[in-house]
């Protein structure tokens, strides 16, 4: 369910369930910490296009998507695809000869400017740490108000008469999956980064430095991305006594009646 909006240029909260303050939403920023300084001081929002991420980040597995700016993508099994060209007339595609999902790409969303952030979205109890995350960058910045942090965002994109788009990322199975793609849907492989994405639009080439401005009262200090799990707690023994209501199962409500 998408949030009603008031006008084009407010920010649309993606899918069912995803609209901060509806249920938890903790965001990091990974990066290099000079970087990360200036995002917590000056609020700058290095915003790269999704084209980049396919193109330019081809040795950085953790960041080089092939699908991203693709707009839809096509399994060859259930694809009929017609060529015709005055040179070798009419020729029709067989499924069979081609190697691998055919994707269609317009210029207007692979050139959308993308800030991407690491969310929970529960409580958990496993490490946040990941070798992965540290091809992103050595520090991090926490968060500490969701809500604000996006409102200061909603603004500025306001100011500049922007269109916004925020949300998670859904993961899908490259293998199998047909359908629209776009900034919000990326292959299987990736979940671990649970991304959360901030969309500005209409693109800036090569990039977009979206200026919040200082977001110091709302964020952690720059930290060693290493030292993350003995720095912050999401446990739920945590999360429950800083105010987070556990939603329950079916199966609980049933139970309770």
């Amino acid at each position: 369910m998408q949030k009603e909006t008031k006008n084009e240029n407010d920010i649309v909260w993606q899918r069912d369930g995803m609209k901060p303050g509806e249920r938890m939403l903790v965001l990091f920023k990974f990066g290099q910490e000079k970087h990360l300084a200036s995002f917590r001081e000056q609020g700058q929002m290095h915003m790269r296009t999704m084209r980049y991420f396919a193109e330019e980040e081809a040795e950085n597995a953790a960041r080089c998507d092939r699908f991203e700016g693709a707009s839809t993508l096509f399994q060859p099994g259930g694809l009929r695809m017609t060529i015709s060209h005055p040179a070798i007339g009419t020729h029709e595609v067989d499924p069979n000869d081609l190697a691998g999902p055919v994707i269609f790409s317009y210029n207007s969303e692979a050139e959308q400017n993308i800030f991407c952030m690491f969310s929970l979205t529960a409580p958990t109890r496993e490490s946040l740490l990941r070798d992965e995350y540290l091809r992103f960058g050595s520090h991090f910045v926490l968060i500490l108000n969701t809500l604000e942090f996006l409102k200061r965002v909603h603004e500025a994109l306001l100011t500049l008469k922007l269109r916004g788009t925020a949300g998670l990322v859904e993961y899908y199975d490259e293998s199998s999956y047909s359908g629209k793609i776009g900034p919000f849907r990326k292959p299987k492989h990736f979940a671990y980064q649970k991304e959360y994405r901030i969309v500005a639009q209409p693109g800036m080439v090569p990039f977009r430095n979206l200026m919040i401005g200082n977001i110091s009262d709302i964020t952690s200090p720059v930290l060693a991305l290493s030292e993350i799990d003995t720095i912050v707690d999401f446990s739920e023994k945590t999360a429950l006594a800083g105010g987070w209501v556990k939603a329950e199962s079916p199966r609980e409500k049933n139970h309770t009646r």
